[in-house]
């Protein structure tokens, strides 16, 4: 069997070490190493897109490493995916199943599940995965998926949104029929899930009781009874919530005792840069890279300075109006910060432009009323002046305690 590894990130670094394990032979090349293209797999770095020319020359059943990983192990693997909540979902049921079962957290978040079965022997692999990594899946069993929701995203890698969406969707759609698929009844690219994969298929909402786990005035219920009460903190973010629903759904399906994922749950802490208050009115929501989850933060917020920017991935950009309603000047920075402000000053909503994070919180900090919210929500990629959401949004607090400081 003649194999390559395509690209030298951190995913294919571990597909290597799992090959090694398993004694099979493999080319680990970029792209420009290429002198073969007739393989029988070609397992594809998530950040090569399907559309670059070297595809049109190479020969071979593409595979990403989640696949790989699956076909070699077949491991237990809860899955999880969707265009905003995923670490936030992979993180928490992490945080509850650890209690009871050895489980790894991998994948998209950090520590490539390649690189995970060879370091671990856990009892079930907790894996994000991203549309990159789901697009070319055919070989894909998970115990239980999980799609939090899906909005416009990642355009500039898969060209339309149906191929995003159909991506997102490979999750599920070759899963066995004893297995689950857990979605977000709420979000409309999701409603016909149950006509695309064989296995069952377990809804959550915000906005129903019908489902097992849901929502009623400031309770979550599980089989009607109520096994969580919401504080005024929690109401405020409805994607945490929806959040809390999907990590519970999977939760109840593991014969594990709900009002103890209820205690659990509360003592779960934040994912980094996802809404973290770092002071007063000051909010860092560092990860944000599309406009599902601008919205979402600014759902939760009044009288907002907003600082965005970032790599534009061709997406349009569009707020709530509700949400729009409660920006007072947005301040944008980054290669898309032309685009940011055509936008926004269309709206009636004035724009500044700076060129660095720096110089548009030190503008905002300036000109906001001392009970005014400055909120930090990039609504972009981080790739035109950073190398992740992670190095943005250390900048972003190193920027706040320098200013403060003085």
């Amino acid at each position: 069997m003649k194999m390559l590894l395509l690209g030298k990130g951190v995913a294919n670094n571990g597909c290597k070490r799992l090959l090694d394990k398993h004694h099979i032979s493999y080319d680990y090349l970029n792209i420009d190493e290429l002198s073969n293209f007739d393989y029988d797999y070609i397992v594809k770095s998530p950040g090569i897109t399907l559309h670059d020319e070297v595809f049109k020359m190479l020969k071979g059943k593409i595979i990403s490493d989640i696949e790989l990983a699956y076909i070699l192990e077949k491991p237990y693997i809860i899955g999880v995916t969707g265009s905003n909540g995923k670490t936030s979902v992979a993180s928490m049921l992490g945080h509850i199943l650890s209690y009871k079962y050895n489980v790894c957290v991998c994948g998209n978040i950090g520590y490539s599940v390649c690189d995970a079965l060879v370091d671990k022997n856990a009892d079930m692999y907790i894996v994000e995965l991203s549309s990159f990594q789901l697009e070319t899946v055919s070989n894909l069993d998970c115990n239980i998926s999980i799609i939090t929701n899906i909005s416009l995203c990642h355009l500039d890698h898969h060209l339309s949104m149906n191929k995003y969406v159909n991506a997102k969707l490979n999750i599920c759609k070759y899963q066995d029929y004893s297995h689950y698929t857990i979605y977000n009844l709420d979000n409309p690219y999701l409603k016909d899930i149950s006509k695309i994969t064989m296995c069952k298929a377990i809804g959550f909402s915000f906005d129903s009781s019908i489902t097992r786990v849901y929502v009623l005035n400031e309770y979550i219920y599980y089989k009607n009874k109520r096994i969580y009460k919401l504080s005024k903190n929690e109401l405020a973010y409805r994607h945490k919530i929806e959040n809390y629903l999907a990590v519970l759904t999977a939760v109840s399906l593991l014969d594990f005792n709900m009002k103890k994922a209820a205690k659990l749950l509360r003592k779960f802490k934040d994912v980094e840069f996802r809404l973290n208050k770092i002071s007063d009115y000051i909010y860092n929501d560092a990860k944000s890279t599309n406009c599902a989850s601008t919205n979402a933060a600014l759902s939760a917020l009044d009288n907002v300075h907003l600082i965005c920017g970032g790599y534009s991935r061709g997406i349009e950009i569009y707020l709530d109006k509700s949400n729009l309603e409660k920006i007072k000047y947005v301040y944008a920075y980054g290669e898309s910060k032309y685009e940011v402000k055509f936008y926004f000053e269309n709206l009636g909503i004035k724009c500044f432009i700076f060129e660095t994070l720096e110089e548009a919180f030190r503008s905002a900090y300036i000109k906001r009323d001392g009970t005014e919210n400055i909120l930090y929500s990039p609504m972009f990629a981080s790739y035109d002046q950073y190398s992740s959401y992670k190095e943005r949004g250390n900048e972003f607090n190193n920027v706040y305690f320098k200013l403060t400081k003085k």
